[in-house]
């Protein structure tokens, strides 16, 4: 589409080119004394008859290349941003923690929005313009080579001076491109988390963060108009790129007519001497006014493509980076990983891993950290804030790739496992749990691959405890929840999203302190759905609630990055002086004290 688009340009070029000529013909039969009347309006008749064919075949061509050339861009944007999105899917956890959201979102729209601007028109201006420019100043020679050399030497000069205006105009523009990244990172965050900024009264302190990045054009010299240098914002970064942008228009734009001034000068002289004719000289002026126009256009065009540049070397910092974990196994163990799916007994082996977060690799969070979970049995983790709970889970789910050590299900690393077949193995219920703007039905079929019936849906809800409160709703299944489930209550979103784990009917289950943020009321719900959704499933639990913790297989202790002791609820409440303190402040939080035997005291201490 491109190549036609850019054929269908060089025909309508063409036209333009040569209906100067043909008019100057016209004048100078108009002039020509050596013609009757007649015979001059015959030759300007023929004349006029075919400028306007061409005309006219400009026109249509025109039309086809716009109309291709937009369309070409836009599906080559369409291309870019879904390439884009899904590399940024593809990246691992530990990008997003090094990558603001609205600047990840920033490259999806405004960068390629440039860049699609670019090839929709500013490529194709820039050469077409230069051709306008070669030809123009080849058909100039033909008509008088001393007039063109002037008009050539001054195209010269004014590109030698232009170019630096390109170079810092295109580190303008990436520089504008990152602010605006920076920028947009703020209100994406704090639009997200809108009840908190209100509970706080924080907007002042939102406002003056994202003032911070735009720039306030009350500050500065003269008034605000000239931004102070630093720090950087888009109104500073903006200012000066549309200063540099400007002078590099005008500049071109005021000298292409320039030129032409004093070509036109020098071409008066040259017909009062006899060495050219008026309709030359006129033929002349068109052609040095296509030049003017062409400097002037290419000008803005180039400009487009510098702007481009920077955009685009954004883009392709997405596109080039590798993820550091991979969805796909080695070629050796793909076929191993397709049975391992099959006959999964969900089997977890957690053999001496050690680890430290990319971002922080000199703080150690997990040391030689080795624990086994039974097929459908339940583990549950406890300890301090920081001792290094919520990493277990992340690790068990390859958000993370040990720093040492290893872990296995069913005996296999799962570093050599199929990443996406393993976790659709394994359910995951947070905290707060993550639900879309979408209707009930799409959250809870979310992880599911192939269609399922309502009657599936229902069935998972109902095992929920979350089928009385959909099934009151008017729209039942097809009720918005809003984005991030604001419409729904705590309760309801985790009971939502326990719906989600049963219906992939995983054959691990991860509760992330799924009850912690729960009223009574609500938690009793919610922890009858996850007795059911545990039920012939391996199930590893994140837990303060003693309710929870005592109902436990194994409860593994967990202080200092290591672990600290494994048991059952009354062997670790017998030796465990860390586990007896946890168990202390919970009783002493929720006035459960009738929990702790009366044979055993609980000394007083604290936890690290």
């Amino acid at each position: 589409m491109l190549l036609t688009a850019f054929l269908l340009m060089l025909i309508n070029q063409f036209m333009q080119l040569i209906i100067p000529k043909l008019l100057g013909h016209a004048y100078d039969a108009l002039v020509n004394p050596d013609l009757d009347s007649p015979s001059k309006l015959s030759q300007i008749k023929h004349t006029m008859i075919l400028v306007l064919s061409l005309h006219g075949s400009g026109v249509i061509a025109g039309f086809g290349r716009g109309v291709l050339m937009g369309t070409a861009g836009e599906r080559i944007v369409a291309r870019l941003r879904n390439t884009v999105y899904s590399q940024i899917l593809s990246q691992e956890i530990a990008f997003f923690e090094s990558h603001k959201t609205g600047d990840l979102v920033s490259r999806l729209g405004s960068d390629t929005t440039v860049v699609r601007q670019a090839i929709s028109s500013s490529w194709a201006e820039v050469s077409i313009g230069l051709a306008r420019l070669v030809a123009s100043i080849c058909l100039m020679f033909s008509i008088s080579p001393r007039l063109a050399l002037v008009t050539l030497g001054t195209c010269l000069l004014v590109f030698g001076v232009c170019l630096p205006f390109g170079r810092v105009i295109g580190r303008l523009a990436r520089d504008y491109q990152e602010v605006l990244g920076e920028a947009q990172s703020y209100p994406t965050e704090t639009i997200g988390a809108m009840r908190t900024v209100k509970a706080f009264a924080a907007e002042g302190r939102e406002l003056e963060r994202y003032r911070s990045k735009i720039g306030d054009p009350g500050d500065g010299a003269m008034g605000g108009w000239w931004p102070a240098a630093s720090p950087r914002t888009t109104y500073s970064v903006g200012f000066l790129k549309t200063l540099f942008s400007s002078g590099f228009y005008n500049f071109i734009f005021g000298a292409g007519f320039g030129a032409m001034y004093v070509s036109l000068w020098y071409g008066f002289t040259l017909v009062d001497d006899g060495q050219m004719t008026l309709g030359q000289l006129t033929a002349f002026q068109a052609y040095i006014i296509l030049i003017g126009g062409s400097l002037a256009h290419t000008s803005r065009s180039i400009s487009q493509l510098i702007e481009a540049k920077g955009a685009s070397a954004r883009l392709f910092e997405l596109l080039h980076r590798h993820p550091t974990i991979t969805a796909q196994p080695s070629p050796d163990q793909t076929h191993m990983d397709q049975d391992a799916e099959i006959s999964l007994r969900g089997t977890v082996q957690f053999q001496n891993v050690s680890f430290a977060y990319p971002t922080r690799p000199n703080i150690p969070v997990l040391t030689d950290f080795s624990l086994s979970l039974p097929t459908d049995s339940t583990t549950a983790l406890v300890g301090s804030s920081g001792a290094g709970k919520t990493t277990v889970v992340s690790l068990l789910q390859r958000f993370y790739d040990v720093t040492a050590g290893s872990i296995l299900i069913d005996g296999r690393d799962i570093r050599t496992m199929d990443l996406t077949q393993m976790r659709r193995r394994i359910g995951y219920v947070q905290q707060e749990p993550q639900l879309f703007g979408m209707t009930i039905r799409e959250n809870v079929a979310y992880g599911m691959d192939q269609p399922v019936t309502d009657d599936q849906i229902y069935d998972a809800c109902r095992r929920a405890n979350a089928y009385d409160f959909i099934s009151r709703w008017p729209e039942g299944l097809d009720t918005m929840v809003g984005e991030r489930g604001v419409k729904l209550s705590g309760g309801q979103k985790q009971r939502i999203a326990i719906a989600r784990s049963i219906l992939v009917d995983p054959r691990i289950l991860i509760l992330d302190e799924a009850t912690s943020a729960l009223d009574a009321e609500s938690e009793h719900l919610v922890q009858q759905a996850i007795d059911t959704a545990s039920e012939g499933r391996t199930v590893l639990v994140i837990a303060h609630r003693l309710s929870t913790i005592m109902t436990a297989d194994k409860i593994v202790v967990m202080d200092d990055h290591s672990i600290r002791d494994v048991g059952t609820h009354d062997e670790l409440l017998g030796r465990c002086g860390t586990y007896q303190n946890l168990i202390k402040r919970q009783s002493q939080s929720m006035g459960e004290y009738a929990l702790t035997t009366p044979d055993i005291v609980v000394e007083e201490g604290t936890v690290e």
